[in-house]
């Protein structure tokens, strides 16, 4: 272990050791009006506390909070911006903590309307993921998952992985230490940039992340109760893959919107067995004059460009758009005919820029 990781490790298990007071926390919770003064009184005292007070109360209410600097009226489509859709039927995080990472069709949390601006969402590994837009360039990443550990195994933006005792990659102290999701905030600097990190439970079962790179962890207080946790949404993405090869699944979506609608992304990964991985990719650029004029290969009537490499296969034909299927480097174990096979059962959407479409 680095002198950085050992320094992370250690400030993160001082902080989550320190007392909180849960029955006031719980009663700022249910008083509305008083958690909000506890808050302000909180802010220009201690960080932790007022971190733990938002993490009670509320993250699972059916009221959303209207961020900072927005007015309540505004909505998370206006100006362009994109919200994954509800899910229908599917209970949220709060009410099935143990659903939250099983289907990468399902984000079991997300933003409230009045909330920031979405900038991506994913689902991967048994986390789920959505960044958000603060103001300026600074971003607010969240993850959620239904156990310490697989929250705790998962990389964070900017930071370096920690190695645990028994020699899986960590971020924060081992899981099993008392008070390690409790709402400490933490803070390191990594090659001048200040990273503000701080780790709750914002209901029974739910083991939360947060992470900014910014000069303070105001961020992460005001990002927190604009959460919800009380419903599902699809993630939705412009591509979506309807034949797999032989014992394949879809196991991670990735939607990135950062410069929604001049430029977009969306991911789906495949897996078979413990190893074999893929990762089939729709970009679009608007500014593009189109994709790749001449193919060397063909999927069904359609033109398609191999990489010289023999590790990425590209359907082409869709303007302004390129969608490949990448199954080399730390993707293995699939062949050129496995991508074929799901490229050409790819469908993409009509219109790449109506999400509703999607």
């Amino acid at each position: 272990m680095t002198d950085l990781d050992q320094r992370i490790t250690s400030a993160l298990r001082e902080r989550a050791e320190s007392n909180v007071d849960t029955d006031r926390l719980t009663a700022g919770a249910v008083t509305r009006g008083r958690s909000r003064v506890r808050r302000r009184r909180a802010v220009a005292g201690t960080a932790l506390g007022v971190a733990a007070l938002l993490g009670v109360g509320v993250a699972t209410g059916p009221i959303g909070l209207p961020f900072p600097g927005q007015p309540a009226t505004s909505t998370a489509s206006a100006g362009g911006a994109v919200a994954p859709p509800p899910a229908d039927g599917v209970p949220g995080a709060a009410a099935r903590p143990d659903q939250i990472g099983a289907d990468p069709a399902v984000l079991h949390f997300g933003v409230a309307p009045d909330g920031p601006r979405y900038l991506s969402w994913a689902v991967q590994d048994g986390v789920e993921r959505v960044r958000v837009g603060v103001g300026g360039d600074r971003t607010v990443t969240v993850e959620i998952a239904g156990s310490a550990g697989r929250l705790l195994a998962t990389s964070v933006d900017g930071l370096p992985m920690a190695t645990s005792v028994d020699g899986l990659p960590m971020v924060v102290a081992a899981p099993e230490r008392p008070g390690a999701f409790a709402g400490a905030v933490t803070h390191e600097t990594v090659s001048g940039k200040s990273i503000w990190l701080r780790h709750w439970q914002p209901a029974p079962g739910v083991y939360a992340r947060a992470s900014v790179t910014a000069e303070n962890h105001q961020d992460l207080l005001d990002v927190a109760p604009a959460l919800r946790l009380d419903r599902a949404y699809r993630c939705a993405a412009p591509v979506q893959l309807t034949a797999l090869p032989e014992g394949a699944r879809v196991v991670g979506c990735e939607v990135t919107l950062a410069n929604f609608p001049a430029t977009f992304s969306a991911s789906l990964v495949l897996a078979r067995g413990q190893a074999d991985r893929m990762r089939v990719e729709l970009g679009y650029d608007n500014d593009s004059a189109g994709t790749r004029a001449k193919g060397n290969r063909t999927i069904g009537d359609r033109p398609a460009y191999l990489s010289p490499q023999g590790d990425q296969l590209e359907l082409l034909g869709l303007p302004k758009a390129h969608l490949v299927a990448s199954f080399g480097g730390s993707y293995r174990g699939f062949t050129e005919a496995d991508a074929t096979k799901v490229l050409g059962g790819a469908r993409v959407a009509e219109d790449l820029t109506r999400p509703e479409t999607w």
